[in-house]
């Protein structure tokens, strides 16, 4: 009996792993890995890897731009030998190559203007010497998918509603308030005068 279990146990998870698969690397590519408020305003998102644009290649630099609701202020990496640039759309690292299999991280301080969940991309270019790899389609389940983020409270500033200023009235409102008016007091101006001819 103890057996028998055994060997049902045993086929279930080889069904589950048929079914599941095996879990892919989580930085297969150019991902978001975290995201943290600075408290001013800005958060400061970590980018990671561990591959080149293909086997064997190294990493010589990445290019992050910045998506909607998206402004970059700062960037960092520890990286040894590697230094960024800096602007509002456009945060471009680059250095010393980062053989195929090294996990790799560099982060960007960004100013994030999103509604709570919704998804913040940040398309990302790999360069690899000669070759690189656009890490830039919004789709999660393309083959060189954006590194992306879910806004929340604490990395996104709210999007911005502009209230419709009070105008008052218009011409039309006007002009229904006044024949309203003066049906009411010849209405009234009727009444009087019949009541009165009693």
């Amino acid at each position: 009996m103890t057996r028998r279990i055994h060997r049902l146990l045993l086929l279930a998870g080889l069904v589950v792993t048929a079914l599941v698969g095996p879990a892919p690397a989580a930085a297969a590519h150019v991902a978001v890995d975290s995201a943290s408020p600075n408290g001013d305003g800005t958060s400061t998102v970590t980018l990671v890897w561990d591959h080149g644009c293909t086997a064997g290649a190294a990493t010589t630099g990445v290019t992050v731009s910045a998506g909607d609701g998206v402004e970059f202020t700062g960037a960092g990496t520890d990286l040894a030998g590697w230094s960024a640039d800096v602007d509002p759309t456009t945060v471009t690292f680059g250095g010393p190559g980062i053989p195929t299999g090294q996990r790799s991280s560099v982060t960007v301080d960004a100013r994030i203007t999103a509604a709570p969940g919704a998804v913040v991309t940040f398309p990302s270019v790999q360069h690899c010497g000669q070759s690189q790899v656009a890490w830039t389609d919004p789709d999660p389940s393309a083959e060189h998918p954006a590194p992306t983020l879910i806004a929340t409270a604490a990395v996104a500033a709210p999007v911005a509603t502009s209230a419709q200023p009070d105008r008052g009235a218009d011409l039309g409102q006007v002009l229904t308030g006044v024949l309203l008016l003066a049906a009411a007091l010849a209405t009234a101006g009727f009444l009087i005068t019949r009541t009165a001819g009693r």
